[in-house]
């Protein structure tokens, strides 16, 4: 009789098959975690700092192992993400059968349209795709169910102008997300035109939820870190958690030492990142219910208040415009001289921000301005929330979808949270 843990006919033959191949699981296994799934658990008590698992590089699947014959068939800038989708879509069948056994260990494509927003139907904000099965054209009319970070849209408010573009990695997500994915099949069908969208959309998801950080021997760090990738068989089955990080990786070893004490028995997690809630989301499919960093940004709030051109341009000229992140702790110091800047003098601003001067500072203006955009925000919660109920009562794709919309409520509720507990925290 199989435990109750046991992951399944298929994971156990990927086991073997790693093992056989110089792979050491001597501590990990991977198991079913009830509530949870699939994840890695320790087969003995492991001490922070031990080796929980090694995996030789020779391995792994690199944009190195990939054949120059493929890759000079594809543009020359294409993304090595992009790369990789293309090659496990399209790759020689001989040589692809070396990963047979990984790749059944795999989620399948019914796990990411469940799970991933980027393939959710446009009723739940999902974006438009090539060939994508959401026949239903976008309402503008219709509320924004997804998160700001991840949409960039509102439902209680308009954006304020912005007169500089800028990074901004933790917000609009789905719609960068989309365009990297549309640049990839763009790229892929240039050179295979008879590309499957599904098949090739699943495998760009396998490697944006599966990879690791990767850079070569000898090779520079690319200028997109998106670019920074490989797969690491056997390593994807640890799940996150908000945990420390200690991971290594040589031209022989890609290695994982355990940041915490781990009891037989118990699941044992990796870091994939310090990133908020609708980053986990997007690009992994999930999110946490306590992760010390979860955030949200007010840029589009506070530049309805500082929205004229020399305010905006004080702010870039200093490098603080934009990126006015909230935490469950409170505001960053960027919102704080954004918040002084909404009702001081230019002139005193900049001495402030420059020299430290006093004059024209107001802290009592200052928390009031910051508890007003944050509770802005809060209220663009309350606004989705009565939104996203009705549609799970009137929208038939949104009822067809209620796991989804179960999520994406939960998301909410806990921003509210996340914002409520933020303004408490402000005080003079």
């Amino acid at each position: 009789m199989k435990p109750e843990w046991w992951p399944g006919e298929e994971h156990e033959a990927f086991t073997e098959w790693a093992i056989s191949n110089g792979i050491d699981t001597k501590s990990v296994t991977p198991a079913r975690f009830q509530g949870r799934g699939l994840g890695m658990m320790a087969t003995r008590n492991i001490k922070k700092g031990e080796i929980v698992l090694q995996v030789p590089t020779q391995l792994m699947l690199r944009a190195e192992d990939i054949p120059s014959t493929f890759i000079d068939r594809l543009p020359e800038d294409i993304a090595v993400h992009a790369l990789l989708a293309a090659y496990l879509t399209h790759g020689a069948p001989d040589e692809l059968s070396k990963y047979e056994l990984w790749c059944k260990s795999w989620p399948n494509r019914k796990d990411f349209e469940d799970s991933m927003p980027i393939l959710w139907p446009t009723a739940l904000g999902g974006p438009q795709l090539p060939s994508s099965k959401d026949d239903a054209p976008t309402n503008s009319e219709q509320p924004s169910l997804l998160p700001p970070s991840l949409s960039g849209l509102w439902n209680s408010l308009e954006s304020g102008p912005k007169t500089r573009k800028y990074s901004t990695d933790y917000q609009n997500i789905i719609s960068q997300q989309a365009q990297r994915l549309r640049k990839a099949w763009t790229d892929v069908i240039s050179a295979f035109p008879d590309t499957n969208w599904e098949a090739f959309s699943y495998n760009w998801l396998i490697v944006n939820t599966r990879s690791f950080y990767w850079v070569g021997e000898g090779q520079e760090t690319p200028e997109d870190p998106n670019d920074a990738m490989g797969l690491v068989p056997f390593a994807d089955y640890f799940n996150h958690a908000d945990v420390a990080r200690d991971v290594k990786f040589d031209e022989n070893t890609y290695e994982f030492r355990a940041t915490k004490d781990y009891k037989e028995g118990e699941e044992v997690f990796m870091n994939y990142g310090s990133h908020p809630n609708d980053t986990l989301l997007a690009e992994y499919g999930f999110f946490l219910d306590v992760n010390e960093a979860d955030s949200i940004y007010l840029d589009d709030i506070v530049f309805r208040d500082i929205c004229s051109t020399g305010q905006q341009e004080e702010l870039w000229l200093n490098q603080y415009y934009g990126n006015y992140q909230v935490t469950p702790h409170g505001p960053c110091y960027r919102t704080e001289v954004a918040a002084c800047l909404s009702y001081m003098k230019e002139e005193d601003w900049r001495n402030h921000v420059i020299e430290g001067h006093s004059q024209g500072l107001d802290e009592s203006r200052s928390v009031a301005t910051i508890k007003r955009w944050i509770l802005t925000y809060a209220a663009e919660a309350d606004a989705t929330i009565t939104a996203l109920q009705k549609a799970m009562e009137l929208n038939t794709t949104v009822q067809a979808h209620r796991s989804k919309a179960d999520m994406l409520l939960r998301r909410w509720r806990q921003i509210k949270d996340l914002c409520e507990h933020a303004a408490r925290t402000v005080s003079v």
